[in-house]
């Protein structure tokens, strides 16, 4: 992959004066901000506002952990303000690509850098646990906050000039995410079993946050199949536990996780990790917001 990304760069680097040339005759205005997960293109764009427009790198549907920009995405990143990334293992290509693009002139910022963001991770790290810390920040709303944090600080950083609108922007999405967290304390707190079985383990900050229990059937990357000795674990992990849903997510075809469903017997719902925006999700106007309170709605079912 690196190999690949480094021929990619290659070209990027001779072709960045055409996009600068191009970019002249854009409205300069707005800063523009490409993004590697969702998540943050939604903050960018909550806290933004009109100063900015914000990009995700990635096209609807593909599995954030995998996907590899192409030449023409690479040139866009490079002719922008400011490329905004995870990091923490979350994406294949991006802190590869930010080494490459370090010479350009644009911003490059690693929010996972700041590893109080992952403070309290209990992440099993054995087995098909590959990374140091779980990246899935983003489905805490609470540590959703944090990551907005650190983006309205750069963005300050980037144009002074509209500070107040930046701050003023952070504080409605701060409100509209601390009520996020609320009504998820409300619906979780009635719950007296909160184990879940889910496909990918991604969720283990809802587990600190709110108690919920996952049984994951992969690893932190949706890649990270289990070997023989873990799936018949985790079946009978689910059977003991009495798990009448699997809970498979958006982006992903798990043939895994359809074995231990028909092995167990057990009904499919959709989760959202909400790492990218599906095509279906961007004709109905999704969100961050609108999917953690689909994300809820299918925990409520879920538990007991």
């Amino acid at each position: 992959m690196k190999r690949h990304l480094l021929i990619i760069l290659f070209f990027v680097t001779g072709l960045i004066t055409i996009g600068c040339t191009a970019s002249e005759s854009d409205d300069n205005t707005k800063l523009t901000i490409f993004t590697s997960i969702y998540p943050i293109q939604y903050a960018v764009e909550r806290i933004g506002g009109d100063a900015v427009h914000a990009e995700t790198i990635y096209p609807p549907g593909v599995d954030a952990h995998t996907y590899e920009p192409t030449t023409r995405e690479m040139t866009a990143i490079a002719g922008s303000d400011a490329f905004i990334f995870l990091g923490a293992g979350m994406e294949g290509f991006a802190e590869t690509a930010a080494n490459a693009l370090a010479s350009q002139d644009l911003e490059l910022v690693e929010i996972g850098k700041d590893k109080e963001l992952f403070h309290g991770d209990t992440s099993n790290h054995d087995g098909h646990h590959h990374h140091d810390h779980n990246p899935h920040i983003w489905l805490d709303p609470v540590r959703m906050i944090d990551m907005a944090s650190i983006i309205k600080d750069k963005l300050i950083d980037i144009d002074q000039e509209n500070k107040k609108r930046f701050v003023n922007n952070f504080n409605r999405l701060k409100n509209d995410l601390l009520t996020l967290d609320q009504t998820f304390q409300k619906t979780i707190a009635t719950k007296a079993d909160k184990k879940v079985l889910v496909s990918h383990a991604a969720y283990t900050y809802w587990e600190q946050r709110y108690g919920i229990e996952q049984i994951a059937i992969s690893g932190l990357s949706s890649n990270d199949e289990p070997s023989q000795k873990e799936l018949v674990k985790i079946i009978e992990q689910a059977k003991q536990s009495a798990r009448h849903y699997v809970l498979f997510e958006q982006n992903t075809s798990d043939r895994v996780s359809e074995i231990i469903q028909n092995e167990i017997g057990a009904e499919a719902l959709t989760i959202h990790n909400l790492s990218v925006l599906t095509e279906a999700d961007i004709k109905d106007g999704e969100n961050y917001l609108s999917l953690m309170q689909h994300n809820l709605n299918v925990l409520d079912q879920a538990t007991k």
